[in-house]
């Protein structure tokens, strides 16, 4: 029994499984006017300027473009490649976001990866998870894509119950994409 069946369920010493709270975190924005800042030293109160930021809104980052394929790029035929053999791949998460960095392997795969990979392809690759809007950057000079997929991980960290709470295989998901190169393109 104690190798054969669920640890805790059947188990010798458990028997069956008593009811247990979740512990899940629910974090809220307070805007900073209303939390004065104060600064003490040596007794003496110190004043300090009302300390006031905008809020990030990431929809307002510049696209700034990067390469796209060359017109006459597919004149010679085209076929279907995983992204994992033209890119490498890095998620995490940001709160209730996953966030998703890709890396060309080489210069000359990045048009491709560019042309296939637009946010409206990724929110559909990613349709079955991300309940939000899915946003694209650039990352220039590291050969990069960055995504941002709002409302992707069922509440994140603590808050989700879903098997990746915090999007560390959203990357792996995204590398199966089918990216069409040139038929004669080779690829690692």
């Amino acid at each position: 029994m104690a190798l054969a069946t669920s640890p805790g369920i059947t188990g010798f010493l458990g028997g069956r499984p008593k009811v247990q709270p979740v512990v899940r975190l629910f974090s809220y924005l307070w805007p900073k006017s209303r939390i004065p800042a104060r600064l003490e030293l040596d007794g003496q109160d110190i004043s300090c300027p009302q300390m006031s930021g905008l809020p990030f809104d990431p929809a307002k980052l510049p696209d700034i473009g990067g390469p796209l394929p060359a017109s006459d790029a597919f004149s010679q035929g085209t076929r279907f490649v995983p992204l994992v053999q033209l890119a490498y791949g890095r998620s995490g998460d940001k709160g209730d976001s996953a966030n998703i960095g890709i890396l060309a392997r080489k210069a000359e795969y990045l048009p491709f990866i560019r042309a296939a990979l637009t946010a409206e392809a990724v929110a559909n690759w990613f349709a079955h998870r991300a309940e939000g809007p899915v946003h694209r950057w650039d990352m220039p000079g590291v050969l990069g894509l960055n995504f941002l997929l709002e409302k992707a991980l069922g509440g994140g960290g603590m808050a989700s119950i879903r098997i990746d709470p915090q999007g560390k295989a959203y990357a792996q998901m995204l590398l199966d994409f089918p990216v069409p190169v040139p038929a004669g393109m080779k690829t690692e």
